[in-house]
């Protein structure tokens, strides 16, 4: 019994290693911006842009209400849905086939890169593969006879899975699919028979409870629908997005190699002698990949982080290699020590300061080191204040005139130095602000650096 809780222990102080070495990116600057703003901001600010995140940031504002914003407090949900989610998928795996393979598989998804990239910030992702976890061991409580009760626990974790994010609803297909693949083998066919004499009933209410968890999450879609300018940055995905997926798991080519061997040689494991873990795992980790691909191809709907759950069923797959463990007996920890040592080297890769697309702490270094009070700052597109003012002790020096009231110009004259601060030339072209003081003979620009993904730029006024 005390086994169960080494892959939650495990998971937990991998997550927990270097997780405030890091800087905050412009992601995770929103998530801290929307859950210290007033009440009427946040609510105009889930009107108009992500509102998919909305629940998210609910449940973070008690949080930094109570301990303020940092790297710890703001990553600590993820970090520990990240233990919850190493569990659930040891008790999934014990459920399915055995303890040891359930410790197995969850000691896999703990060493996963992608695990602890996502496990180490502050949105909504981890919590998203906790709760697929919860609905998965739901599922298999509805398939496995469960009253309304249980329906009525499954609808409510597609709810809340839905209203942590939308997206991660195509885990639904992959659980009909689990429904609808019977046991074809003899040991099941008894059962299968006496299922099929009660009309399938965990087919009906399977039914139910998904058409009851979208009654619940239409709001937030019909929300959502009219916001799709938040997305306007994803592209159709090819082999390139899907080998970047697999990159992503394994931390490296190598790494890639090593574990699509270890899944096919899973399947066939499974195949052979746990057909119950397949007909789980194999839909989970495949399905809501394969249909995100392919609804991309009309509406690009794929990120990596957005399969992240995924992954547990992946990690299943691996923790079928457990089951020759009476032949082999350091069979599966020979893999794990095997896997943990492949993916090192991209485990410490994450703790790098500069390890995420923007680095906001070396960014507010460099403005304190240069800034004089009263200088002035300009975001440039506005809501950029948002996505770079988690660490916001440099911005409280400067006067900001991005929502400065009357001609801009006439805002701008009246100081000696600006501070521009947008993403690289991205907006100069088409921002009028930014035309203004280029065109403006009286200011010039003096300086100029990219900081990762930000453009840091001081105008002075000769």
């Amino acid at each position: 019994m005390y086994w169960r809780g080494v892959p939650p222990l495990a998971a937990l102080g991998v997550a927990l290693t270097g997780v405030a070495v890091p800087s905050f990116w412009r992601d995770e600057s929103v998530s801290a911006a929307a859950a210290r703003m007033p009440w009427d901001r946040l609510w105009r600010l889930l009107g108009s842009m992500d509102a998919v995140h909305g629940l998210y940031y609910l449940l973070l504002r008690p949080l930094v209400a109570a301990f303020g914003v940092g790297e710890v407090v703001l990553r600590l949900p993820s970090v520990l849905a990240m233990a919850a989610t190493a569990y659930g998928v040891c008790r999934i795996g014990e459920r399915l086939a055995a303890l040891r393979l359930g410790i197995v598989a969850g000691l896999a998804y703990a060493l996963l890169p992608i695990v602890s990239r996502y496990g180490q910030e502050a949105r909504s992702y981890a919590l998203v593969s906790a709760v697929a976890v919860l609905a998965t061991w739901l599922l298999l409580d509805l398939v496995d006879g469960g009253g309304w009760r249980v329906c009525a626990a499954y609808g409510g974790s597609l709810a809340l899975l839905g209203w942590l994010h939308l997206y991660a609803l195509l885990l639904v297909p992959a659980h009909l699919a689990t429904v609808l693949w019977r046991p074809s083998d003899t040991v099941h066919r008894d059962a299968d028979r006496a299922e099929q004499s009660r009309g399938s009933r965990p087919v009906r209410r399977w039914a139910v409870a998904v058409a009851g968890a979208v009654v619940a999450v239409l709001p937030l879609a019909w929300v959502a629908a009219h916001e799709q300018r938040q997305v306007v940055w994803l592209r159709t995905p090819g082999v390139v997005q899907l080998a970047g997926f697999a990159y992503r798991v394994g931390g490296s080519w190598v790494g890639v190699v090593f574990l699509g061997g270890l899944g096919l040689a899973g399947v066939v494991v499974a195949a052979r002698s746990e057909r119950a873990l397949l007909r789980v795992a194999l839909p989970w980790a495949v399905l809501p990949v394969v249909l995100s691909f392919a609804i991309s191809r009309v509406h690009p709907v794929y990120s990596p982080r957005y399969v992240l759950f995924c992954v547990p069923g992946f990690a299943l797959l691996l923790g079928s290699l457990a089951v020759p463990v009476r032949r082999w007996r350091w069979a599966a920890p020979a893999v794990l020590v095997a896997l943990a040592v492949l993916v090192l080297p991209a485990q410490v890769a994450l703790r790098r300061p500069d390890s995420r697309p923007d680095n906001l702490r070396a960014m507010a270094g460099a403005l304190a080191a240069r800034e004089r009070p009263g200088d002035g700052v300009l975001f440039v597109p506005r809501p950029f204040r948002m996505f770079v003012g988690v660490y916001e002790a440099p911005l409280r020096v400067l006067r900001d005139i991005t929502y400065a009231p009357g001609p801009f110009l006439r805002q701008a004259d009246r100081l000696r130095r600006i501070w521009m601060i947008s993403p690289p030339h991205r907006h100069w072209a088409n921002d009028r602000r930014c035309q203004a003081l280029l065109h403006d003979p009286l200011f010039r620009v003096a300086t100029s650096e990219t900081i990762g993904r930000i453009r840091l730029t001081l105008f002075t006024h000769t």
